[in-house]
């Protein structure tokens, strides 16, 4: 039982709030319940008197540092608390204006607690669930979080109603004791923690290793060398079983990242995380040609149209008090029972989509994303495709696109913000399907907001209730279902050779600015490097044919 909890029950069970005559005010137990089960439910809340002061339950601190071991979060100049179930508020705070936020799929809750309010004591807020995806298979994961006790995320990640919480051990942290090869102690049936490792090179870039059995080495210090490669921590994670995604693609794709993807020693790329993916790279940028038209998404896309399959994941990259756990997350269909063993056996099949608040639900001829369909033209010249998307906060535009263009739109309407669209699509070509939603960039630059910055005190609508690390909009995006048309591959010659450029650059950069330990080191970079230039050179040459 936490100390909320603890504290709430006690004062209750004793009937203390309001106090005896003459004698100091109570503190007011308040319950967080669920408006359909009556359940106490931890929450995220935050509260401001009627001087606009903001408050904080007794028990918490009033000022926050800034490593995250604590708990409770302030970012955009906002203080939420995590309560579990139940906290106590000053009495002389009354009245208190809140807002309590829990995931995705529950309603954010607005209002004011009064005087008036105060029953035998005491004061309950309800708030409603609207969806329950999870009941369908489908549990929300954040890959990429750090500097975290495991049982301070247990709290956050029920608040957050977050099902899976991959925390990093890596080279600037200081818990590789707390790396097991299993399961943390501190999850339950719904909430899975697992201690696995970011492996980095600031030049090369960052994976996420998930679902570790033992460690890479070397976990510390850093490599200040850019030899070895990031590619064989990639070959000795997935030999034993791990799920190893690219971290933070969209800010850093980084010197290796088209190695690795040539090479197929990924699984997947955080294609949510750290920046907007509508933004473009803000390290290694002279690593990638013709950056003003290549953000994020559109790198991914490239990657996508020359017959590579990359599963979207997301995290938060949260390692301080200004991100929420679970703020960018990847949603896993989960066939059987929810494991977390089951729930990276989803992420390897690409049964997958990335949000940071609409929930999606996308197929082509009623197969989910991660799906491979072959088509034989001589019998079936198109298909089928279904994309919904709901969520708690607007968006502006759902669309299904294919080979990373737009071939279906649909607006959304209603309180739930609910788009659909469906339509039969003749495909003439091996090709890939994805669904994405998304808020509009435009009002907010047009308001000054830099989506570049780190930790704003003004930005977004989004990062009003939930803590990132620079400013995002409304966002979320399917793994693609893949069409094989008469079994021939997915191939296009310009992402192809774009990726043949990108490999050019980085040759040149190894052999200009990178730092080796010995010259045969240099040589066996550029050697490996050639090697997957060669595989986009030979796509490139395939789609010519």
């Amino acid at each position: 039982m936490s100390t909320d909890r603890r504290r709430f029950v006690q004062l209750a069970a004793a009937g203390l709030a309001g106090g005896v005559t003459g004698a100091a005010p109570r503190p007011i137990p308040c319950r967080i319940v669920d408006s359909q089960t009556g359940q106490a439910i931890a929450a995220r809340v935050r509260l401001v008197d009627a001087t606009g002061r903001e408050r904080v339950p007794l028990g918490h601190p009033e000022a926050l540092s800034a490593d995250g071991q604590e708990g409770d979060v302030r970012f955009q100049s906002r203080r939420f608390t995590y309560v579990d179930g139940g906290c106590l508020l000053p009495a002389d705070s009354l009245p208190l204006k809140y807002e309590i936020v829990k995931g995705y799929e529950y309603l954010i809750a607005e209002g004011e607690i009064r005087p008036e309010h105060v029953v035998d004591g005491s004061v309950a807020i309800s708030i409603r669930r609207w969806s329950s995806i999870s009941n369908a298979g489908w549990y929300s994961g954040d890959i990429h979080i750090h500097n975290i006790a495991p049982g301070t995320c247990r709290l956050e990640m029920d608040a957050e109603d977050l099902h899976v919480a991959n925390i990093l051990t890596s080279d600037f942290t200081f818990d590789r004791d707390q790396f097991e090869g299993r399961v943390n102690r501190f999850s339950s049936r719904e909430r899975q923690i697992f201690v696995g490792q970011e492996f980095r090179n600031n030049h090369l870039g960052h994976v996420c290793l998930l679902g570790l059995k033992q460690l890479v080495e070397p976990v510390k210090p850093i490599q200040k060398v850019h030899y070895p490669l990031n590619l064989g921590p990639c070959e000795r994670a997935r030999a034993n079983g791990a799920y190893v995604s690219w971290a933070h693609f969209p800010s850093w794709p980084g010197a290796e990242n088209p190695l690795d993807v040539a090479m197929e020693r990924l699984d997947g790329l955080e294609i949510l995380s750290q920046l907007d993916p509508r933004q473009f790279p803000l390290y290694m940028t002279q690593l990638v040609p013709e950056i003003a038209a290549n953000n994020g998404l559109r790198l991914w896309y490239r990657y996508l149209n020359c017959g590579f399959r990359l599963t979207a994941t997301a995290g938060t990259d949260k390692m301080t008090t200004f991100v929420t756990v679970g703020a960018n997350r990847v949603f896993a269909h989960v066939e059987g029972e929810f494991t977390y063993e089951n729930w990276i056996a989803a992420l390897k099949r690409g049964c997958t989509f990335i949000s940071n608040s609409p929930l999606l639900r996308f197929t082509v001829n009623g197969r989910e994303p991660g799906s491979a369909i072959d088509l034989d033209s001589r019998k079936t010249k198109a298909v089928q495709i279904e994309a919904v998307a709901e969520s708690q906060l607007p968006y502006h535009r759902l669309d299904v696109i294919c080979n990373g263009q737009v071939i279906g739109e649909a607006t959304p309407s209603g309180p739930r913000h609910r788009a659909a669209l469906r339509l039969e699509y003749p495909a003439g070509q091996s090709c890939w399907f994805a669904a994405r939603a998304y808020e509009e960039l435009d009002g907010y630059r047009a308001q000054g907001i830099d989506f570049t910055k780190v930790h704003v005190d003004r930005g977004t609508l989004l990062s009003n209730y939930f803590g990132t690390r620079r400013p995002e909009a409304v966002f979320a995006h399917s793994s693609p279902v893949y069409l094989m048309r008469d079994g021939k591959p997915i191939r296009s010659w310009d992402d192809a050779d774009y990726y043949v450029r990108y490999m050019d650059h980085s040759i040149k950069w190894l052999q200009r600015e990178a730092n080796f330990a010995k010259p045969g080191d240099r040589e066996a970079s550029i050697e490996a490097f050639r090697t997957s230039r060669a595989v986009y050179a030979a796509r490139a040459a395939e789609a010519r044919r």
